[in-house]
């Protein structure tokens, strides 16, 4: 969870792909979770030799993802809370809804679509890599409708000390029904969900195995891995997902050098589409992400 919100405040991948290169393989047995929120805070505790090895120092870049994700740095679209603040280090955990931390609280309230298209970009990416990475993907209270930060804690007495409760809403159904109106923020996303939800079930490669390969794109903005079938191993599907404002490349000649074959078409099996190409680059639009499999 906190690697891809490292990602997302930095616009690259680098500690995110160093972060996964160190995980271990899951036992035959047992499997992870993975998800973008939960019921609690996120905090940044990532190993401080990594945060060194991709080029960071360890105590300013925690400090620079509080102060991003709490809408303090300068551009930052998110709107979380600073949760058990050390005044000392500057160091702090991150409390908020999916919603309002990848910007689409601040954009609704501006009014403003083309931010809402941005967050809802974001967002769909996130899950797109929680869905296809493996092991069982877990959707938060509210995330499949974009609820945002509820901050009627704050008339609570039994809850107003803790700002947990910012990201612990309670769901109003009325205004969940938004969900079957087509064009409503809360349609677009529970819509999108549920299609990768579909896909991902159809896909014999996304299935529960060590059967992942990351990818090594020369492109720090884009997080790129291989998923196989252990019984058919052609049967693969490459998964890259862009975490920059602005569109990104993907070149076709660091897929050849692994050895995929580009003699078939690729399609998007999300979009249904083929990927946008110019020359031989594979190009991903701000905060897109591909699921690509061959015709």
């Amino acid at each position: 969870m906190a690697l891809l919100w490292d990602a997302v405040a930095t616009q690259n991948a680098r500690l995110l792909t160093r972060g996964l290169r160190s995980l271990p393989n899951k036992l035959d047995r047992a499997t992870w979770l993975n998800y973008l929120r939960c019921h609690d805070d996120i905090g940044f505790g990532f190993d401080d030799q990594d945060v060194l090895a991709v080029g960071y120092q360890p105590r300013s870049h925690r400090r620079f993802l509080t102060d991003f994700f709490c809408g303090e740095f300068e551009g930052s679209p998110s709107r979380g809370l600073p949760f058990m603040r050390n005044e000392v280090t500057g160091d702090a955990r991150i409390c908020g809804s999916l919603a309002s931390l990848a910007g689409l609280e601040k954009a609704m309230q501006e009014e403003n679509p083309v931010a809402i298209n941005i967050a809802i970009s974001r967002i769909l990416m996130l899950h797109s890599l929680i869905f296809s990475f493996g092991g069982i993907p877990l959707l938060y209270n509210g995330d499949a409708l974009g609820l945002l930060n509820d901050y009627s804690y704050q008339q609570d007495p039994a809850k107003v000390s803790d700002n947990r409760w910012v990201h612990r809403p309670s769901i109003d159904w009325q205004h969940a029904e938004r969900r079957h109106q087509s064009g409503t923020v809360e349609n677009r996303l529970f819509t999108a969900l549920r299609w990768m939800i579909a896909i991902r079930k159809s896909l014999d490669a996304f299935a529960d195995f060590n059967n992942r390969e990351l990818l090594d794109t020369g492109n720090e903005h884009l997080l790129c891995f291989l998923r196989s079938y252990q019984q058919r191993p052609s049967e693969q599907v490459l998964v890259v997902a862009n975490f920059h404002s602005t569109p990104q490349a993907l070149p076709v000649d660091v897929l050849r050098r692994r050895g995929l074959d580009f003699t078939a078409p690729l399609i998007d099996v999300f979009t249904g589409r083929r990927p946008h190409q110019i020359e031989e680059n594979i190009l991903l639009q701000s905060y897109q992400f591909y699921w690509l499999k061959q015709v």
